[in-house]
C-alpha cells in the first residue's frame, strides 16, 4: 500500500520536474536577448517626389520608378514621396498636383505615366528652378525639352529602376 503511494508521489515529482525544465528552456529561448533595437533612419531634409495618375504607385509604369526612387533614398538618405492625380485625368487638373509638389519643395519631381509626363512637360517651362525627370516608354520620343527636364527611357523594369535610381540620387546629392 505504501509502495503504491510512493509511486504516485514519484510520478508527481517527475511531472513537476519536467514541467519546470520546460519553463526554464522556454524562458531562455523567448527571453529578449541583448540585441540592439533597430535604429530609425535619419533622413536628410531633401526629397524627391513622384507624380502618378489615379492608379498611383501600383500602375505598371510607376512600380519600377517608385522602386528606383526608394533605392536612391537608401543611397542618399533623401526622402521620397508620391502624389497621385485625383479627379479628372487631364493636364489642366494635373497642373494643380505638379504645383503642389513644386510648392512642397521637392528637389526633383519625377513623372511616370502618360498623363503625369504630359503635365510635367506643360508645367516645366513655368518653373525653371525646379528639376524634373520624366520617364517615357522606349518607343516614344519626348518633345524637345527644357533645360530643367531630364528624360529617362523606360526599357524594362530593371533598367528603368536603375536609371531612375541614378537620376534621383544625382538630384538628391
Amino acid at each position: 500500500m505504501f509502495a503504491r503511494l510512493f509511486e504516485g508521489v514519484r510520478r508527481w515529482y517527475w511531472l513537476a520536474g519536467g514541467g519546470l525544465i520546460l519553463i526554464v528552456i522556454a524562458a531562455f529561448v523567448l527571453w529578449p536577448g541583448g540585441e540592439e533595437e533597430p535604429r530609425s533612419r535619419q533622413y536628410r531634409d531633401v526629397s524627391a517626389c513622384l507624380l502618378t495618375d489615379s492608379a498611383g504607385i501600383n500602375s505598371a509604369e510607376a512600380k519600377p520608378v517608385w522602386a528606383g526612387m526608394q533605392d536612391a533614398s537608401l543611397k542618399t538618405l533623401g526622402q521620397v514621396r508620391f502624389l497621385s492625380i485625383a479627379g479628372p485625368q487631364d493636364v489642366t487638373n494635373g497642373r494643380t498636383f505638379v504645383n503642389t509638389l513644386v510648392l512642397g519643395k521637392c528637389a526633383v519631381i519625377v513623372a511616370a505615366g502618360k498623363l503625369p509626363v504630359e503635365t510635367v512637360s506643360a508645367v516645366a517651362r513655368e518653373s525653371p528652378n525646379q528639376k524634373f525627370v520624366i520617364v517615357v516608354s522606349s518607343g516614344s520620343t519626348p518633345e524637345p525639352g527644357v533645360g530643367n527636364v531630364s528624360v529617362v527611357s523606360a526599357s524594362g523594369d530593371d533598367a528603368t529602376r536603375t536609371a531612375v535610381s541614378s537620376a534621383v540620387a544625382d538630384s538628391l546629392s
